[in-house]
């Protein structure tokens, strides 16, 4: 976040929403540099609204309805990336069959 709007939650939500529409624009990159801070960015927002004038905090509201929209989004793109994805091994499985292909003595059988 740029010392610009690190201290306006107005622009902060804007930079918020602008980092998630890039975001879901390339779901296959979801987790991605566009996110990186986000969730810190989402809590400064959300503790600075309870200390703004109450006009300036209900402004606010349908820039925030969206990007809970957006964050909804995101979060269905995330599971369905992930549901696309052949499921990981554990760490024992493939200890297993290491210790398959290289033998209990660690060389590899012939």
């Amino acid at each position: 976040m740029t010392a610009a709007n690190s201290e306006n939650p107005e622009k902060r939500l804007a930079s918020i929403r602008t980092r998630l529409e890039a975001a879901l624009q390339e779901p296959s990159s979801t987790v991605s540099g566009a996110l990186t801070g986000l969730e810190a960015d989402v809590a400064l927002v959300c503790t600075a609204i309870p200390d703004l004038p109450p006009k300036e905090a209900h402004a606010l509201a349908p820039e925030m309805k969206h990007v809970i929209g957006l964050l909804e989004l995101l979060s269905e793109a995330v599971a369905k990336k992930a549901a696309e994805q052949p499921p990981a091994s554990d760490s024992a499985t493939l200890h297993r069959k290491a210790a398959a292909a290289y033998g209990s003595s660690g060389r590899r059988k012939s």
